[in-house]
């Protein structure tokens, strides 16, 4: 029988030879992509990162930097290819083929940074405060990396966990963070034990506090109180599977009337519907001359009394939004939320009227002006939200909506930009965290799919194919449950930055006093040459 201690012999020797400190990381990268759409096995993200964790407690800091942009490199690679599908066809193959390659370097960049952080938290050879500290840096830069306007949370570990819903029940406690936190926290201490460094007493410490976060996050939500309703909202989904270039050019009609005329079956289908959801941008508004709903739209909701929230374009003087907008029963109100997080380089990019001069492009880059309101919608007296497309990917802004009071929120998108790759998959794993970080039931409605929708606890209730018209006609139910997330919001984050940002330092300080005060005695049993 091989021993562990053969094992870390082979593997030591293994990284005396050149370049051997980028093979294990490169596995690690590999091993992960089957996480992810459209392996799906997200049992393998617990597991994929040891090789990589392991190079970390061996190699110096240059080469874990190293190490790190070499494991996130593939993995970026496979997430993010999806993008080409649009990049191509509108940049031209030159600068498509750089737009790819500086998005790659720059996420895998973060990767490098993590990577090297761990190795430096391991120099300080203390096994304990190392243990903490490699998920507390791993948290650290995808939090980083979420924020601001240049904001990118595709390709995070935690998702590939969204077809466990049992597992889903730690983000309502701390939110999204405390899902990757802990993989990482359970992969550490799995190579710090396996390779001797972590043993008695640290080790039962470090084992605790995995077991005692994540007792907690699977159990603390059982005591979250579920508020429920007997009567939930009758609701039309409407997937009008409209062509991207269709949706572009928003002088034709084509868009509006199919949108109406699949509205009309889905009403013939079931004649009690209380609200019909249509997806992004279907409907072109200029506020310019007057603030008014489409009449054809208007004709509809009067003659079968529903209302209708949908996604529009919406120019309003100089301004151009991104928008949900409500349409009620007499057409006379306008409540409009605004898209708050815009698409870095589409929606929202620096010197846009330059950089569209210069490239001369049919499809307008960085227009978009974000929102700064958080609306929420009145259907029969029952409070609903929506977000737009992109912004399901962050839980801090999805979790205002039903800390407003929010019992379902509706994230329209238009994904047929990205034709039947992964990119439809990842968007909808996102949309299963922000339900079970809410507490509110959350569904996704596309132009070509995937429609789907969650409850509050994140579990998957029905979902579209892609590339089809799909009509839903579904109740949707209004339970939510209170949870620590959307209370409390990114605490999580918060205070493992606190723990690196104190214990660090005070460690750095404490073990160049203990080598300064031994350096001294060993001098003294030096021999002399």
């Amino acid at each position: 029988m091989v021993s562990i201690k053969s094992i870390e012999k082979n593997l030591h020797n293994l990284l005396q030879k050149k370049f051997a400190h980028l093979l294990l990381p490169l596995c690690s990268g590999l091993l992960l992509i089957f996480a992810f759409p459209r392996f799906e096995q997200g049992y393998i993200a617990w597991l994929a990162l040891i090789p990589l964790l392991w190079v970390l407690l061996q190699v110096s800091p240059g080469q874990a930097f190293w190490s790190g942009f070499v494991f996130g490199l593939p993995l970026n690679i496979y997430v993010n290819m999806y993008l080409a599908i649009v990049l191509y066809p509108y940049l031209g193959n030159l600068l498509a083929t750089a737009a790819m390659v500086a998005l790659f370097i720059y996420i895998s960049l973060f990767y490098a940074v993590f990577a090297l952080g761990a190795n430096l938290a391991a120099r300080l050879k203390r096994p304990f405060f190392t243990a903490l500290a490699i998920p507390s840096l791993w948290l650290m830069v995808e939090y980083v990396r979420s924020l601001g306007l240049l904001g990118y949370n595709v390709g995070y570990i935690g998702y590939t966990q969204w077809g466990y819903p049992y597992l889903l029940n730690i983000v309502s406690v701390y939110g999204y963070w405390g899902l990757s936190f802990l993989i990482l926290f359970f992969q550490t201490l799995l190579v710090l034990y396996l390779s001797g460094k972590l043993r008695n007493r640290n080790l039962y410490f470090a084992t605790a506090i995995f077991a005692g976060l994540f007792t907690a996050g699977l159990i603390l939500p059982v005591f979250q109180p579920v508020e429920k309703m007997e009567q939930p909202i009758i609701t039309g989904l409407i997937q009008g599977n409209t062509h991207p270039e269709e949706i572009v050019d928003y002088s034709k009609a084509e868009v509006l009337e199919r949108y109406l005329s699949l509205t009309e079956e889905a009403i013939e289908k079931e004649t009690s519907l209380d609200l019909v959801a249509w997806p992004e941008t279907v409907v072109h508004l200029d506020f310019r001359d007057e603030k008014q709903h489409p009449p054809e739209m208007k004709a509809l909701a009067e003659k079968h009394e529903l209302k209708i929230i949908y996604g529009a374009r919406v120019k309003t003087g100089e301004h151009l939004y991104n928008s949900i907008t409500l349409l009620g029963e007499s057409g006379e109100d306008f409540p409009l939320y605004n898209k708050h997080r815009l698409v870095p380089f589409v929606e929202y990019f620096p010197a846009e009227e330059l950089l569209n001069r210069i490239l001369q492009l049919d499809l307008l880059l960085g227009s978009y002006t974000p929102g700064e309101e958080i609306k929420v919608f009145d259907i029969n007296g029952i409070p609903v939200a929506g977000v737009v497309c992109f912004e399901s990917y962050f839980g801090d802004h999805m979790r205002l909506f039903a800390d407003k009071g929010a019992r379902h929120q509706f994230i329209v998108t238009n994904d047929a930009w990205f034709g039947e790759s992964i990119g439809l998959e990842q968007h909808a794993q996102a949309a299963a965290i922000r339900a079970a970080e809410s507490g509110t039931g959350v569904t996704q409605v596309a132009n070509s799919g995937i429609t789907i929708s969650f409850d509050y606890q994140g579990r998957e209730l029905f979902r579209s194919g892609k590339n089809e018209q799909a009509i839903f006609t579904v109740p949707l139910d209004m339970a939510t449950r209170n949870t620590v997330y959307s209370r409390y919001g990114d605490f999580f984050p918060v205070i493992w930055a606190a723990f690196l940002v104190i214990a660090c330092p005070a460690l750095y300080v404490k073990t160049r006093q203990e080598n300064f005060s031994r350096s001294p005695r060993e001098s003294r049993h030096r021999p002399n040459r």
